[in-house]
Formats: structure tokens, C-alpha cells, sequence
């Protein structure tokens, strides 16, 4: 998984490189303004029990792991405080035993939630214009990651809950760049091969009567003018398939970081400064968002494509030095947490929203937890405005509420 301080890396930081049918139904209304103008009447928020949360890799390394039955059950009785609906987990988290895996997703159903297994891969390094080197890497990644841990991790019951996953996320975001071993700086996987990976696990789950969702992994930011998004619209893997898209939802990580006005919070701003300018976070992130699924629908032949949110979030001042890469204060990222919302249900294009994540990272690599770091002795102290926030817009409530963030931990 990337480290938080990375996701914030906009259209300046990746200039130069080269999602789920509807969940519980449609929005409730529709955008009320063309996105062109940046005008509204006033904002429709993405609605209640349409909100998860990713865990982070928290299974069995630190203070109350899930690995821990009783930190476990305190976790998801939090996540039932918080209205969640939704929890991403990683497969083959280092050094985290099939039982924990198991326990992990059955406790979700047991208390209504609803869980989202990545699979991530090792980067492809191979001939990205040689068939049989793409081939053999998605091949790869059928057998040791989506069959091998379905059927043999995600496929039993425990207590009488269901290990088997609700949605199967095809790698993550895979638009990033890093080294391989011959010297080459590629994307993750470049967008040809990342195509054929989602259809050959989508045609997996269809020729072997699976049922999970099939999410394509989340694309790092909105930003289609990239080289990555291009060769992604003209993979055959989509443009020959006209109706049958690869995936059930296209999943998208919108942080878009550079188009909030950093002056404005220093002076306190607010709200204001995630307007709904031309030049404002809120407008970017709802424009790009529609122009995400307008250029799908274009390369798929569908008129509807959906967009799965499975990480959204603003890190807080601390690891970071460049006033762009975060906010300074709880109630900045809380903020920015209502005006992201308020952008996905003004786009009308996106089901669910995952915040990332539930902690802090303990690295130090980013700030985007719910939960601070371990204070050394007892807990992880919470963030009382985003952890509300979050509380609020899940419960589709109108004010936050005055519930106590430790009451299960207590």
C-alpha cells in the first residue's frame, strides 16, 4: 500500500508519467447546477450508510491488533458506533495467519458490514508490448492471489458467519510509479496490462459462479490527461468488449490535493477555502469524477459506469512539509471530509466512499487516521472532529453528535 504521504501527489507529481453496481440504489437527487458553472442551489451530500473505513494493515503488529479477539470486538463495536458499512482489508498482509483473515471478515458480518479484500501484486516489469509477458503475470496473479486465497482463505464460515469476501479490489493504484531491477521506472502496472487483469478476474468470477464484486483497483486521482488514463481507455480490454465492461464498479482515489487555497486556512477560512470555484477542491473533485465516468462509458459502451471511493482523506500537518500536501488542524481535515462529500453526491456518479484510514500510520508517513498514534500506554486517542464527522455524514445526521469516540474501548 502506498504511503499517505505519497497519495497526496497530484497532476504536478505525476505529470510525467507516461468500482460495484449501485449499493443500495441510485443518489438520492441528482446534481442540481451543469458542472461547468460551479453554482448550486445547494450541495447534495453522498448519503447515509454509503461510508467505510480501511483498516490500514493493523491485523497483528502493535497495540490491539484484530488479531486480538477482544481488541477485535471493541473494533467493530466502534465501527457500529461510526455507522460504517464498509471495511477494506489486505490480503497477504505480512506475517497475519489465515485464522485472523477469517475471524476478521466473519465478525464484519456478524455486525453488518459489508468487506472489501485487496489483492495487490508485485510490480509488472515485464514487456508491457509482449502478450505472453502480460500473460504470464496476470496468470500469476489469478493462481497465488485472487483463486489461491479465495478458495482457500475467503470461502468458509466461522461461527456461523460467511468468510467470503462482498468485493474482490483488482490490485492498487496502479498509476504510480516505481523502479524495477533493470533500471526501468514504470507505472505499478501499466494500463494495458492492468485492463486484462480486471477482465480475466472478472471472467474468473463468472466461470466459477462467485458472486464477489469485482472493483477495479483504485486509480490514484482524477486527473485523466495522464498518459496512464490514456492507454487505460484504449485497452482492448475495454474498447472490444463494447456493453461488458471489466469490472462490476471502477474504483478511484480521489485526493486531487492542489486545488484547495492553502492561504485560506492559514487565515481561517473554512469552509471557503474547498469552494466551489472554478479553481476550487470541491468544483475539481466533481468535475473530475464526471469526466472519469463520461470517458469510461465512451471506452466501455455503457451509459452508467459507477464509481467505488475505496480510499478518500487529507492528512494532517506532521510528516509533510509543503503547506500543499495537508492540513494544518483536525477540523481543516473534518472540513475537507464534509466538502469531499458533498462533492461525491454532486457528481452523481460515486456509491460508497472509503475514508483512509482508521489510524494514524506509526511511521509517520501520514496523518489520515480517525485515530491518532499509540500514546505509549493505554489507547490511540481519537480525533473528535473527523472521527464525528465521519459519525455524521455516515448517519446521514445534520449535526454531529456528542458520542464518546472511546465508549467501546472503554
Amino acid at each position: 500500500m502506498l504511503p499517505p504521504s505519497a497519495k497526496r501527489r497530484g497532476a504536478r507529481a505525476l505529470a510525467l508519467l507516461p468500482l460495484l453496481a449501485a449499493c443500495g440504489g441510485g443518489l438520492e437527487s441528482e446534481p442540481t447546477a451543469a458542472p461547468e458553472t460551479g453554482t448550486r442551489q445547494s450541495p447534495v451530500i453522498l448519503g447515509a450508510n454509503r461510508y467505510g473505513v480501511v483498516t490500514g494493515g493493523i491485523y497483528n503488529a502493535g497495540p490491539q491488533p484484530l488479531s486480538d479477539a477482544a481488541s477485535r470486538a471493541k473494533f467493530f463495536c466502534e465501527m457500529k458506533q461510526l455507522n460504517a458499512k464498509w471495511l477494506r482489508i489486505e490480503a497477504a498482509w505480512p506475517n497475519v495467519s489465515t485464522t485472523t483473515y477469517q475471524q476478521l471478515v466473519a465478525d464484519a458480518h456478524a455486525n453488518g458490514l459489508k468487506v472489501i479484500v485487496l489483492y495487490t501484486h508485485p510490480q509488472f516489469c515485464g514487456d508491457p508490448n509482449s502478450g505472453a509477458s502480460r500473460d504470464a503475470y496476470i496468470n500469476d496473479y489469478l493462481t497465488h492471489k485472487v483463486s489461491g486465497w479465495t478458495f482457500n482463505v475467503f470461502n468458509t464460515t466461522v461461527n456461523g458467519w460467511s468468510t467470503k469476501a462482498d468485493a474482490i479490489e483488482v490490485m492498487n493504484e496502479p498509476n504510480i510509479a516505481e523502479p524495477c531491477p533493470d533500471g526501468r521506472t514504470p507505472f505499478r502496472v501499466e494500463p494495458n496490462t492492468f485492463a486484462w487483469t480486471v477482465r480475466r478476474v472478472k471472467e474468473w468470477k463468472q466461470a466459477n459462479g462467485r458472486s464477489e464484486l469485482i472493483i477495479s483497483g483504485g486509480i490514484l486521482n482524477t486527473y485523466t490527461t495522464e498518459s496512464f488514463w490514456t492507454g487505460l481507455f484504449s485497452s482492448g480490454a475495454l474498447t472490444a468488449y463494447k456493453g461488458n465492461p471489466p469490472w462490476d464498479s471502477f474504483g478511484i482515489h480521489p485526493y486531487n490535493p492542489y486545488s484547495y487555497d492553502w492561504n485560506c486556512l492559514n487565515n481561517g477560512g473554512g469552509s471557503a477555502c474547498f469552494g466551489t470555484s472554478t479553481s476550487g477542491y470541491k468544483y475539481t473533485l466533481r468535475t473530475g469524477l464526471q469526466t472519469v465516468q463520461s470517458k469510461l462509458n465512451s471506452a466501455t459502451g455503457v451509459t452508467n459506469t459507477r464509481l467505488f471511493v475505496t480510499e478518500f482523506g487529507f492528512q494532517e500537518r506532521g510528516s509533510v512539509t509543503g503547506p500543499d500536501n495537508a492540513v494544518r488542524t483536525e477540523a481543516e481535515v473534518a472540513e475537507a471530509m464534509r466538502i469531499s462529500a458533498e462533492a461525491f453526491g454532486d457528481s452523481g456518479v460515486v456509491d460508497s466512499a472509503l475514508w483512509y484510514a482508521y489510524r494514524n500510520h506509526s511511521d509517520g508517513s501520514g496523518d489520515f487516521g480517525l485515530r491518532n498514534d499509540w500514546n505509549g500506554s493505554t489507547h490511540y486517542p481519537s480525533k473528535w472532529e473527523p472521527w464525528h464527522e465521519f459519525q455524521k455524514l455516515s448517519k446521514g445526521l445534520t449535526t454531529r453528535t456528542g458520542d464518546s469516540p472511546d465508549a467501546c474501548w472503554l
